[in-house]
């Protein structure tokens, strides 16, 4: 059978995961569905490991591969320290464009004060744009990770900043040519720089949350959007979900977007969004202490199997998208403008 694009399909992806030796006790949070990066004891500390590679993009590529690294780790409570990174060039690259990579690369390191240790980096026929795989190390702030496999029925789930900032920048950037006969240059310009405000790190916002009780799990929504990290989140505890989809932030600049590429905000790369799952009675004080911050409670986790979008007159079943809209963003043909 072949394999469409995008994610592997959650049911295969489970049968893969379930080949893999299980061996090491020090191991506590291992590859699953929903678990952000792993969970290691050693030596009477927590540590996290995650990878995760870019290839949507090859423009600006070392933010992005800096920025959603930090991201599993920081869903983990865990503080990034420690980073390396495989580049894979096609043939024809030139020395200019790999240096333009290790700076951006550089510069999200500096910001962020992690310590590069290592990779590899090669000329290959096997890619035909650039591709980063970052591999991001870190530790615990506290004294345990958090852990998505411990969300239960009746746990809130909030949400931090608007859906699908990262699937708008890169959209906007890829796509701006073709773009402008529908949208003025200064708002595509808008679309772009989302990349950098509010940008698509979650590092600040995770250290505040990390400082207020009843925080269960964070995860990031990358590939799929939030629509997919919630049935994520749903597999992983075993708990069914009702989500507002109202309550769910969309920028005017996406829905702008989603309705000339005809794509849904909720299935868009959504690094720069933050998933929070708290205890029901943490939310009103969480929500008080982060009253300046853009986060709003968007649904709660439940005792049934079902992933239920609940409209204003309506229920849905909550679309899963194992193919980012992005791709179809990326590749479907605009329509003839009127202009």
């Amino acid at each position: 059978m072949q394999l469409p694009l995008g994610k592997i399909k959650e049911s295969t992806l489970a049968e893969l995961l379930a080949l893999l030796p299980q061996n090491d006790e020090r191991v506590v949070i291992p590859p699953e569905i929903g678990c952000d990066a792993a969970g290691i004891h050693y030596q009477g500390k927590y540590i996290a490991i995650t990878t995760d590679p870019v290839t949507f993009t090859s423009d600006r590529i070392g933010t992005y591969a800096v920025n959603v690294n930090i991201n599993d780790l920081a869903c983990m409570g865990c503080r990034p320290l420690w980073f390396t990174m495989n580049i894979l060039l096609p043939e024809g690259s030139t020395q200019a464009q790999l240096t333009t990579i290790m700076r951006d690369i550089s510069r999200q390191l500096t910001h962020y004060s992690i310590q590069a240790i290592g990779g590899h980096t090669e000329v290959t026929k096997a890619v035909n744009q650039p591709i980063v795989v970052g591999q991001m190390i870190g530790e615990a702030m506290g004294k345990q990770l958090l852990d998505p496999r411990k969300i239960t029925q009746g746990n809130r789930i909030l949400m931090w900043q608007p859906t699908a900032i990262e699937g708008t920048a890169l959209l906007a950037r890829e796509r701006y040519d073709a773009l402008s006969a529908y949208i003025a240059p200064s708002r595509l310009d808008e679309m772009t720089a989302l990349l950098d405000e509010p940008g698509i790190c979650v590092w600040h916002i995770v250290e505040k949350l990390l400082g207020l009780p009843g925080i269960v799990a964070l995860h990031d929504p990358t590939e799929g959007g939030v629509a997919t990290a919630l049935h994520e989140l749903a597999d992983v505890s075993g708990c069914g979900v009702d989500v507002i989809h109202n309550n769910i932030s969309v920028l005017p600049q996406t829905k702008q977007l989603a309705e000339i590429l005809d794509i849904d905000p909720l299935g868009l790369l959504s690094s720069g969004a933050l998933l929070v799952v708290c205890e029901a009675d943490s939310e009103s004080l969480i929500l008080q202490a982060l009253k300046d911050e853009p986060i709003k409670n968007i649904g709660e986790f439940t005792g049934s199997d079902k992933r239920n979008l609940l409209e204003h007159d309506h229920t849905t079943r909550l679309p899963r998208y194992c193919m980012d809209e992005i791709i179809r963003g990326l590749n479907i043909p605009l329509p003839v403008s009127s202009a």
